[in-house]
């Protein structure tokens, strides 16, 4: 059985519990061990929080990498972001000594240590190279016939070692069509979809960015959206809401990876909650449910 501490982060349990309930569902379906990490804190956030000060950012990501540590396990996690903290903090801190001893000096007064003793996995890679990719499609029992558009998130391009930055993106890729949908492509799936634009220019967020994928998503014929980050559901599902007081009219189904797995997997909708999305992704699944 493959074996990993599992980060959650903090927008998934607090505004997205249906990810997390679809993700539990899928583990346990394909022989996934996920290892709750009790005590974790945020990441914390990938980009601002290290403009402000970049050693808190580490030590606090130094934290949760030692709880993983204590447990023996390395880490996988279902947020973009969280990966992107977790996984940079994990390699500097493994190849600046300097950087290593400060954080520990300050981990120390809190009984904790890092030592550099794991890794740490974004959980597409963990389904598509722990469990493999047969052993999930055996596990679809109910194909989801729709049309999908893919937006996989900036941070899901972050490679540490420099690696293929499309690695993870085409895993995502593979991953979605195993459930059986019909993946369309509409030329703007590297785009930033505007959430970290939020905190500085709302309008802009909305209206040159999300608003433009939206556009681009609708007229590809996509019946959905997945991707695989809770701060881009946030923004695609709120931002449609949003873009109602300038006049603009969208109402397109945001579904994460997890949740379309767990349908095709032949998990009812109801258990999923998905009446937690604030778009009309509860009706879509019980619509291709009756079918």
């Amino acid at each position: 059985m493959v074996k990993y501490a599992s980060f959650l982060g903090c927008q998934i349990p607090m505004r997205l519990p249906s990810i997390e309930i679809a993700s539990k569902k899928v583990f346990e379906k394909i022989g996934l061990d996920a290892v709750d990490l009790t005590g974790y804190s945020c990441c914390p956030e990938p980009v601002i929080s290290r403009l402000l000060d970049k050693t808190a950012w580490l030590a606090t990501s130094a934290r949760n990498l030692a709880l993983a540590e204590e447990l023996g396990l390395n880490l996988m996690t279902l947020c973009n972001g969280c990966y992107e903290t977790l996984a940079e903090t994990n390699h500097i801190l493994k190849h600046e000594p300097e950087e290593m001893q400060k954080v520990n000096a300050i981990l120390n007064q809190h009984g904790k240590r890092y030592d550099g003793k794991i890794e740490v996995k974004h959980a597409i890679e963990v389904l598509h190279d722990d469990v493999g990719t047969g052993n999930i499609k055996d596990h679809v029992v109910k194909p989801q016939k729709i049309r999908v558009a893919l937006h996989y998130g900036c941070h899901m391009y972050r490679e540490t070692e420099g690696k293929d930055i499309m690695r993870k993106p085409n895993m995502m890729k593979t991953l979605t069509g195993l459930t059986g949908v019909e993946i369309v492509n509409y030329g703007l799936e590297r785009m930033c979809c505007g959430y970290p634009c939020m905190q500085g220019d709302e309008e802009f967020s909305l209206k040159h960015m999300l608003l433009l994928k939206l556009q681009r998503i609708k007229e590809a014929g996509a019946d959905a959206v997945v991707l695989s980050c809770p701060a881009c559901t946030i923004q695609f599902e709120m931002g449609q809401v949003m873009l109602r007081q300038f006049g603009i009219q969208y109402n397109m189904p945001i579904i994460n990876l997890m949740e379309l797995m767990a349908l095709s997997f032949g998990v009812p909708s109801k258990d999923l909650h998905l009446e937690f999305h604030k778009g009309p992704l509860l009706q879509l699944a019980q619509r291709m449910e009756a079918k």
